[in-house]
C-alpha cells in the first residue's frame, strides 16, 4: 500500500539556460568630411548593448547592438577626436524548457578590439565579445509526509526559503540634461552609465524600487584647440513593479542592470549651449522568499509491515540575505611616456567580480581596469590603462556558504598626482550580491507498506542490548522494530546519540 502524501511543498529558483556565445564585431570605417585626420590612435572600445530578449517556442532570442568607438588624436592641431560605428547582433539560444513565468539575465563582456590605420581616414577594427544568457524558472519540491499512525517517521527541523515572487521588469529612464553652467558642449568623446538600487518596498502584488542612474560625459568644449570637459549627472528613478506574490513579509532580492542607453546632443535654438537627452534601458529582476520551519522525513519503518522507500537529495536555502556594500580600492598608475602636465579625465572601463568561501568567510574578488586621459609634457595627448585585482571581506554574510547575484560597480574615482609621472587613484566600489546558506538533506520522497509482508512477532516483552558509545536509539529501534518513544521512555533518556557505552532496555510492541 503506497501511502498519502500530503500537499506540502517549497518553490526554489532553477536555471534553465546558462550559456555564453562569442559575437564578432567588424567595422570598416571611413572618417566623416568633418572629422580631421587620424594621427595617432589612443583606445579602441567595444561597447555590447542588449535591446531586447525575448524567450517563446524553445527559442531565446537577444537582440542588440555594439558600439565601436575611437579615441585618436588628430594631426592638425593636436588635440582628442573620436569616431563611432555601431554593429547589430542577434543570437538565438535553444531552451529545453519554456517556463511561464521566466526570468532571463544577459550580461556582456569586451573580449578583443583590434584597430588598424589604413590611411590617415580610413580604419579597420576587429572585436569580439562574450554574451552571456542564463534563464531561471520556479522549481517546486514537495515536502513528504505520511499519514499512517502505525509508520515510525524520523523527522527533522529545517529552515526553509519558500520563493513566493519571481518578477521581472524593463523601463525606461528618459532625462534632459541641461547643461547651461558647463563649459559649451560641441562633441562627445564618450560616457558611462550605471544604474544602482537605493531602497525597496513591498505591498502585497506590489515593488516599488528606488535607484539611480550614475552619468559621467567627457566631451569637448573647443574642437579647434582641444579644450574638455566632463559632467557627472545623477537621474533618479522610481519604479512600480506588478509582482505576484510579493508582500510586507518577504525578503526580497533585487538585481538591477542596464540594457542599454544612448546619450545625444540638442541643438536649442534658444540656448547656445545645447543639451544632452539620455534615454536609458534598466531591467529589474526580483526573488521574494519567506524563510518558514519545516519538518522532513529523513527515514521511515513500520513494526508490522515490510516497507519499501525511495530517498533523494534535496537542497533547501536555510538562510538568504539581500548584500550591499561600499568599500575603498587604491591603485597607481605609472607613465612610460614621461612628466604628466595634466589630467584630462580618469574612468573606470570595466569591474569583474567573483566570490569564494574562506575560512574568514565569504569574499568577494575581481579586477578593475581603470583609464586615465592625461598631456604629457609636451601637452600631446596620452592615454593608459592599467588593471588591478581587487578583494573585499562581505560583513554581512557571516553564515553564509555562497553568494549569488554578484555585482561590482565603481561609484566615484578620485585621484590625487604623487609624482610627476604617477598618479594615486581612490576608487570607491559598490557591491551587491545576496548572501545564502545551502544545504543538502538526503529525504524520503515516497514510501510503500507491505501488508501482506507482516513482521514475525516477538515472543518476549523487553530485549537487552548492549549498546556502544556514539550509537543512535533511531537506528536501535529499527533494527529491534520497535517505537521509539517507547524506547527514550523505557531508558528515561532524551539524548539520540549515545554518549557513552550501556545497557539499553528495548521493549517489544
Amino acid at each position: 500500500m503506497e501511502l498519502n502524501q500530503q500537499n506540502r511543498n517549497f518553490s526554489t529558483s532553477t536555471i534553465v539556460l546558462d550559456t555564453v556565445a562569442e559575437q564578432l564585431a567588424d567595422v570598416d570605417f571611413t572618417l566623416p568630411d568633418y572629422c580631421p585626420d587620424i594621427e595617432k590612435i589612443l583606445k579602441c572600445t567595444l561597447t555590447p548593448k542588449v535591446q531586447s530578449k525575448n524567450l517563446s517556442g524553445g527559442q531565446l532570442r537577444i537582440d542588440g547592438y555594439c558600439i565601436v568607438n575611437v579615441l585618436y588624436v588628430e594631426n592638425i592641431n593636436k588635440t582628442i577626436r573620436c569616431c563611432e560605428q555601431s554593429v547589430s547582433f542577434s543570437q538565438c539560444f535553444t531552451v529545453k524548457e519554456t517556463p511561464d513565468n521566466a526570468v532571463i539575465i544577459t550580461k556582456t563582456k569586451q573580449e578583443y578590439i583590434n584597430c588598424r590605420a589604413l590611411s590617415p581616414r580610413r580604419l579597420v577594427m576587429h572585436g569580439a565579445f562574450s554574451l552571456y544568457a542564463k534563464v531561471f524558472a520556479t522549481d517546486s519540491k514537495n515536502i513528504y509526509v505520511p499519514d499512517n499512525e502505525n509508520l515510525e517517521c524520523l523527522k527533522k527541523a529545517v529552515r526553509c526559503a519558500d520563493l513566493k515572487a519571481f518578477c521581472q521588469e524593463q523601463f525606461n529612464v528618459c532625462e534632459e540634461i541641461n547643461v547651461a553652467d558647463k563649459p559649451k558642449i560641441e562633441s562627445i568623446l564618450y560616457s558611462t552609465v550605471t544604474a544602482t538600487i537605493i531602497d525597496s518596498k513591498a505591498v502585497t502584488g506590489k515593488l516599488m524600487v528606488n535607484g539611480e542612474t550614475n552619468i559621467s560625459i567627457f566631451y569637448l568644449c573647443n574642437v579647434e584647440t582641444g579644450e574638455s570637459g566632463k559632467i557627472d549627472y545623477v537621474i533618479p528613478f522610481n519604479q512600480i513593479i506588478d509582482c505576484e506574490g510579493v508582500d510586507e513579509n518577504t525578503v526580497n532580492c533585487i538585481q538591477c542592470s542596464i540594457m542599454s542607453y544612448d546619450l545625444r546632443l540638442k541643438n536649442d535654438l534658444v540656448n547656445e549651449n545645447p543639451s544632452i537627452v539620455v534615454d536609458i534601458k534598466i531591467c529589474v529582476s526580483e526573488e521574494g522568499y519567506i524563510l518558514q520551519d519545516e519538518e522532513i522525513i529523513c527515514d521511515a519503518y513500520s513494526v508490522k509491515y515490510a516497507v519499501g522507500q525511495e530517498k533523494e537529495q534535496v537542497s533547501m536555502l536555510s538562510e538568504i540575505q539581500p548584500i550591499n556594500e561600499t568599500f575603498i580600492q587604491k591603485m597607481n598608475i605609472h607613465t612610460d611616456d614621461g612628466k604628466i602636465s595634466k589630467v584630462l579625465d580618469i574612468y573606470c572601463d570595466s569591474v569583474t567580480s567573483e566570490s569564494r568561501i574562506t575560512d574568514k568567510g565569504a569574499e568577494v574578488f575581481g579586477k578593475i581596469n581603470i583609464c586615465m586621459l592625461a598631456l604629457n609634457n609636451d601637452e600631446y595627448p596620452i592615454f593608459i590603462d592599467r588593471t588591478a585585482e581587487y578583494e573585499h571581506p562581505v560583513s554581512q554574510a557571516t553564515d553564509c556558504n555562497a553568494l549569488k547575484n554578484i555585482n561590482s560597480q565603481i561609484s566615484s574615482v578620485s585621484y590625487r598626482m604623487s609624482a610627476d609621472d604617477e598618479v594615486e587613484i581612490r576608487c570607491e566600489l559598490k557591491v551587491s550580491a545576496v548572501a545564502i546558506k545551502e544545504e543538502q538533506y538526503e529525504v524520503i520522497k515516497s514510501i510503500e507498506v507491505y501488508e501482506d509482508k507482516e513482521l514475525p512477532c516477538e515472543k518476549c516483552a523487553l530485549t537487552l542490548y548492549y549498546a556502544s558509545k556514539g550509537e543512535n536509539l533511531w537506528n536501535i529501534a529499527k533494527s529491534h522494530r520497535t517505537k521509539l518513544d517507547m524506547l527514550l521512555e523505557e531508558n528515561s533518556t532524551e539524548q539520540m546519540v549515545l554518549e557513552n557505552a550501556q545497557m539499553l532496555l528495548i521493549p517489544r510492541v
